[in-house]
């Protein structure tokens, strides 16, 4: 059986990692976004995507 307090510190930990992730896709969305903001519409003419949800 597994200790209860080792698999808490576990998924603590990789809770840390996820958020640094989101941290650095937050910072790439808005690098590529500064970019594109000229450009209404992909290739296909589909619209881009510019809006983020941020989760707390």
């Amino acid at each position: 059986m597994k200790n209860p307090y080792e698999v808490l510190r576990a998924k603590e930990q990789e809770l840390i990692r996820i958020r640094k992730e989101m941290d650095a896709l937050r910072i790439a969305v808005r690098l590529l976004g500064a970019e594109d903001k000229s450009a209404a519409a992909n290739d296909d003419g589909q619209p881009k995507l510019t809006r983020v949800v941020e989760m707390p």
